[in-house]
């Protein structure tokens, strides 16, 4: 494992892949509770996994696939992995952001109002999405004179390429 190959955005969607996750279990909604303007002080909270139907779940794993980016990109030796997964975290960030961007505008149906969680449940998604496009987009070019391999380790200079010689004409025949 080396820590070397995580580019910035590896670790911003995985730091906000572990918000998102720890927002499921804080505050997302206050219950609805009495008549319209009978105070709220004594409302319940409900948490993302008690207000959520699937979508907590949907949530959860794609945190955990934004997680699981920075172990898999420090594990690998060779870049197509990580950056392929780069990708696949970026569409589901995406996706998390809309269906997150969803339940904030539309309450459950046990929803009374909004909590603070639910703002950092949708920072997260919004970070999981920003963090995989800025590692797809990350490229690591070798500075001159110094090569580097695709995760930008050092890495031995590649072999000359020797010329062929080609054939003469009189030899074709």
């Amino acid at each position: 494992m080396d820590l070397r190959r995580l580019r910035a955005g590896e670790w911003v969607a995985a730091i906000s892949g572990a918000a998102l996750l720890l927002s499921l279990f804080l505050p997302w909604y206050r219950a609805s509770c009495g008549p319209p303007g009978g105070g709220e002080g004594g409302c319940p909270e409900l948490s993302g996994w008690e207000s959520l139907s699937l979508l907590d779940v949907v949530l959860a794993l794609i945190a955990a696939a934004a997680v699981s980016l920075l172990f898999v990109t420090a594990s690998q030796q060779v870049p197509a992995v990580p950056i392929a997964l780069d990708a696949v975290v970026t569409v589901l960030g995406i996706l998390a952001s809309v269906l997150a961007l969803i339940r904030v505008l539309d309450l459950p149906d046990l929803a009374g109002g909004r909590e603070w969680a639910l703002w950092l449940g949708l920072a997260g998604t919004l970070g999981v999405a920003g963090g995989g496009w800025v590692a797809v987009r990350d490229e690591r070019l070798s500075p001159p004179g110094r090569h580097t391999d695709a995760t930008g380790r050092p890495a031995p200079p590649p072999p000359e390429i020797a010329p062929i010689r080609a054939p003469d004409r009189e030899g074709a025949r």
